[in-house]
């Protein structure tokens, strides 16, 4: 009997580790592949958002943490070759100056400075000349409008930075055009929007063929005559869910003045040119909070934003009527963007999925993460622009669609090796 049982359990023993052997999972190997796509010459088109400017400003440590600039470490795993930005000099470290939290207030309000020495200006409006190569060519304030315009550089010191003298009356496409690269991301779009947006409605909107025209001929040269060069496209986010747009509203301005005046009611100046009280429906632009302007009379004694004589201007406020037209233009570009990049087959990234994700908080690499201001991460301190650690997000969704529509094994990043909204040593953080 013993003998038997002795049997039986040793069979049971080789069945069961038969049975944990076959469970047993089995890895895949991750070898870092380029799949279809060159890598050795990536360039990055675009605005603000590729060449790195953040906290309202551009400077050195902005530029080295630009989501092309952590693109390219990573397709150099894969082949890539070398890729360099037009970055300020150690001396001119601050570049353009930017904002830095610097405490906060008694009531926990932040309080925001300006950086404004070690600045790379050599005369109002103008910047000391870049001398060097550079793969990089997104330049701030840039639109899909001004892409192809003559002497652009004129207008913007951030063009003319890193314009050679010959190419001064050059596009911005003419330039990019003249290149020699194998990849290219392009993400555009944004600022026409903007300009409307952070203007409450002040300037343009691009006109929808405009951009279509525009957006398909730069594709087009991007390509190449025979799509022989391949990239991915970013599409336009969703401008009214960043925090430039959701810091201050109807509540906060009520809490402003609820010591002097509760429950008071603010009156708007709309696009129609007719003065309204605000709802919860409107909303103000983030430097309404630090204007210095709600509850100051005007030579009349009325003060401002509390009364319908004297309401709150046009240009810090964005009514239904201008929010509608902003979502209804976004949609119309994207739908553009999304078809120029399934009929040339580029890899995409949808920029409102990605935000999308972050609306409400969620939990990455051990830090909270979401669109709201400061506390969020992902937005610096213009509320407009991103983090380091945004634009690493950011990065690894490029990364993704790269990955998918080429059939690449591009490693991502860790996303944890870069840094949110930079908190005063003071302050604990």
């Amino acid at each position: 009997m013993m003998i038997k049982n002795n049997v039986t359990k040793g069979l049971f023993a080789l069945v069961a580790a038969g049975a944990i052997a076959s469970c047993k999972p089995s890895f895949k190997e991750y070898i870092p592949s380029n799949g279809e796509a060159d890598f050795s010459r990536y360039i990055a088109v675009g605005n603000s958002l590729s060449a790195g400017y953040a906290d309202g400003g551009l400077y050195l440590e902005g530029q080295q943490n630009s989501f092309p600039e952590l693109l390219a470490k990573q397709f150099k795993t894969v082949g890539g070759g070398e890729f360099n930005s037009p970055f300020f000099s150690e001396a001119q470290a601050n570049g353009s100056g930017y904002a830095q939290l610097s405490g906060f207030s008694a009531t926990g309000s932040p309080l925001i400075t300006n950086v404004t020495t070690n600045l790379a200006y050599v005369a109002p409006g103008r910047f000391a000349k870049y001398e060097g190569t550079f793969n990089n060519y997104g330049v701030p304030e840039m639109k899909v409008a001004n892409l192809e315009a003559k002497g652009y550089a004129a207008s913007n010191p951030f063009f003319a930075r890193i314009l050679g003298s010959a190419a001064a009356n050059s596009s911005y496409m003419d330039v990019v055009a003249a290149q020699n690269f194998t990849f290219f991301s392009l993400w555009e779009g944004q600022n026409d929007i903007l300009g409307f947006a952070y203007t409450g409605g002040s300037q343009s909107l691009t006109p929808t063929t405009q951009f279509q025209t525009l957006y398909n001929r730069t594709v087009n040269t991007l390509t190449g005559p025979n799509n022989e060069r391949k990239g991915v496209l970013g599409t336009v986010g969703d401008v009214l869910a960043i925090p430039y747009f959701n810091v201050v509203n109807l509540k906060t301005l009520q809490a402003a003045v609820a010591a002097v005046v509760p429950n008071a009611t603010f009156y708007v100046r709309t696009a129609t040119n007719t003065t309204v009280p605000a709802d919860s429906t409107f909303k103000f632009t983030l430097p309404l909070s630090s204007s210095g302007l709600i509850g100051r009379p005007n030579t009349a004694g009325q003060p401002y934003g509390l009364d319908p004589r004297n309401p709150i201007a046009g240009n810090w406020v964005l009514d239904p009527a201008e929010q509608a037209l902003i979502r209804s233009r976004t949609n119309e570009y994207n739908e553009i963007i999304k078809q120029i990049a399934s009929q040339k087959k580029l890899a995409l990234v949808d920029i409102d999925d990605l935000l999308q994700q972050y609306y409400t908080p969620k939990m990455v690499n051990g830090a909270e993460v979401s669109t709201a201001f400061i506390t969020g991460n992902l937005f610096s301190l213009d509320g407009i622009h991103l983090t380091p650690f945004g634009n690493a997000i950011t990065a690894n969704a490029f990364i993704k669609a790269i990955n998918q529509q080429y059939k690449a094994s591009v490693p991502i990043l860790n996303v944890a090796h870069y840094r949110g909204v930079k908190f005063p040593a003071a302050a604990g953080k």
